[in-house]
């Protein structure tokens, strides 16, 4: 083979590496050569295919690729290559398979193959980066590579939040024999938070800023949630989500809105407020956030809900000349 000579690589239907050495496209089976092997993701997010027993003496025993990273309609992981090691620069592998698991740092895929004796296998990619919201309040997993290049991978199906408070991403994949389409799901593990009049935060790893930073219109308090109005998608449709949880107060932290997570576990988002007197035996708190500022949100409590503290409140804000007084730091707790 001589050394200016580019290969074209392909992947077919069962994950197997093809490829022919004249780099041109051909319909004829005799031209395109099967490769035994393996796969998986190195550190640096490149692509490895380890050939197990090479048919050819001058191909490596193991082929690198490297390119910009996306998800197909489908939902499967497709890899543009670039000029390097021989190959063609916009030639594209996918690899099909499914979502497996969402975690803060990762994306993991699993992918059923065969090898060139139809025996069947399975391997687990791991894609590494973080997860961001872009402007039309997608999900979206930032695919680290060398050399500070960044590739996105747009999540276009829709989320939602379930009764655990926790994102979930819904979409439909085609099976690859039948084509008949399923529903397949992901659950993002997280915590939220608020800090500003229009904008929350899904919260998976601070440290790597691996968050959703959705903008939302003004929270509107329920009795048991706190509901936004929210665009998603290039051509933004409207949608309402709902935080699941209860409202109470303590005179020394604040306003406090107590979330249900999986176990039984519960987060608490601790709020400053101003309150003062409203009409049928009810508080009124005017939220803020950690820096004292404004977030738009008033609540109404009665004095039912808050027990004992309601006689306590309404004491010490009658006892004061401008009849409202402030509670609490506004920090998480």
């Amino acid at each position: 083979m001589k050394k200016t000579e580019k290969i074209k690589y392909e992947i077919d239907p069962h994950n197997r590496l093809i490829f022919t050495k004249t780099g041109r496209k051909s319909k004829l089976p005799k031209y395109r050569e099967v490769i035994d092997g393996r796969i998986k993701i190195d550190k640096n997010n490149s692509f490895i295919y380890h050939v197990k027993q090479p048919q050819d003496s001058k191909l490596p025993q193991q082929v690198k690729f490297s390119g910009k990273w996306y998800l197909n309609k489908n939902h499967d992981l497709v890899l543009t290559l670039d000029k390097k090691h021989k190959m063609y620069a916009g030639d594209k592998l996918t690899i099909k398979g499914e979502i497996k698991d969402a975690k803060a740092n990762k994306l993991v895929f699993s992918v059923a193959a065969k090898d060139i004796l139809n025996q069947p296998r399975e391997y687990i990619l791991n894609l590494s980066g973080s997860w961001q919201a872009d402007k039309y309040n997608r999900l979206t997993f930032n695919v680290k590579r060398n050399k500070g290049i960044t590739d996105i991978l747009t999540f276009k199906g829709g989320w939602s939040i379930n009764k655990q408070n926790q994102i979930i991403y819904t979409y439909e994949k085609a099976h690859l024999k039948t084509k008949k389409r399923v529903t397949k799901t992901i659950n993002f593990k997280g915590h939220w938070n608020i800090t500003e009049k229009h904008r929350i935060l899904y919260v998976l790893n601070k440290k790597i800023d691996s968050q959703f930073d959705f903008k939302v219109s003004l929270g509107k308090p329920l009795k048991r949630g706190l509901q936004y109005k929210i665009g998603i998608g290039s051509v933004p449709s409207k949608e309402k989500i709902t935080l699941f949880g209860e409202w109470k107060v303590n005179r020394r932290l604040g306003v406090l809105f107590e979330m249900p997570y999986e176990k039984g576990i519960l987060q608490r988002i601790v709020f400053g407020a101003s309150c003062k007197p409203g009409k049928n035996s009810t508080i009124e708190f005017k939220l803020r956030n950690e820096l004292g500022k404004d977030l738009g949100m008033d609540i109404k409590l009665s004095k039912k809900i808050l027990k004992d503290q309601g006689e306590i409140f309404l004491r010490a804000i009658t006892s004061k000349k401008e009849k409202q007084f402030l509670i609490g730091g506004g920090w998480r707790w």
